[in-house]
This record gives C-alpha cells, structure tokens and sequence, in this order.
C-alpha cells in the first residue's frame, strides 16, 4: 500500500470510528446522561478525519472539495460545524445538536458508500449504524411523546 493509499485508508477509517462514536453517544444519550468526554474524543476524531481529507484527499484545493457539486460539500461541513458547536452548549443543547447532526451525516454518509469508490466497502458498518442510530432516534421520540401531556391534561 502507498503512503496516499494509506492515508485514504486512515482517513475514512476515522470516519467510520467517529461514526461509530456518534452513534453510540446518541444512543447512550437517549436514556441516560450526555457522556461529554466520550463526546468530546469522537468530536476530535470526526475533527481529524475532516483535516485528513482535507489534507490527503483535497490537498487544501476548495475547487476539488466542490468537484461534484456543492451538496456533499455544504452537508458534511454544516453537520462539523453542528458537532462542534454541540462541546460548547448545554446538555440538552448538546443531545439535540447531536441528532440533528446525526441524520444530517447518515443521509451524507449513506450516498457516499453507494456514489463513491474509496468508501465502497464501509457500506455494510455505515448501514448498520445508520439504521441501529435512527431506530433508537425514532424510539426516542415515541418515548417522548407517551411521556408529554396532552393538551386537555395541562393545568392552565
């Protein structure tokens, strides 16, 4: 394996590792407390993957970032700029911010492994995350909603 195709390697396994963090903190989350420094570890790996393919994969070039368009571009930034922002608020800031960056990456990482060669084979780990995450994610709204009152239960 060459030095660039292990950097690409390293690179989308990090993704894969924050994925798999993302994942798990959200899933966690549901039922009990925020774990902020697990969070935090998989905030930085997801920093590192983003820097690698930065680095590696676009070597600092903005006009190869957006060479299929502006889509894939504009979703996995916003989702890093959301996952960032989420270290730095409240707990419960910091749940939503994490949900809400959690769909916007499966809906990024799931057209990935089916458009893009070098992130072919995580389909199945991606998948699988994709799928365990918004189970979980769905559930919890249900919970919620079980849990609130109706409008006629609200003293007024």
């Amino acid at each position: 394996m060459s030095t660039n195709q292990t950097g690409i390697f390293i690179t989308f396994l990090l993704a894969m590792i924050g994925y798999a963090g993302m994942t798990l903190v959200m899933i966690i989350s549901i039922k009990k407390k925020l774990s902020r420094r697990f969070w935090l570890v998989t905030t930085l790996i997801i920093l590192s993957h983003v820097l690698m393919v930065w680095m590696i994969h676009y070597n600092w070039s903005f006009t190869y970032s957006i060479r299929n368009g502006y889509g894939g571009f504009l979703i996995f930034h916003s989702a890093l700029v959301i996952i960032l922002i989420s270290n730095f608020v409240n707990e419960t800031a910091a749940f939503r911010l994490i949900k809400i960056a959690f769909v916007i990456v499966t809906a990024g990482a799931a057209g990935a492994v089916f458009r893009y060669d070098v992130v072919s084979y995580y389909k199945v780990p991606v998948i699988a995350f994709a799928c365990s995450g918004l189970f979980f994610l769905l559930w919890s709204f249900k919970g919620n909603r079980s849990q609130a009152k109706s409008f006629h239960e609200i003293d007024y």
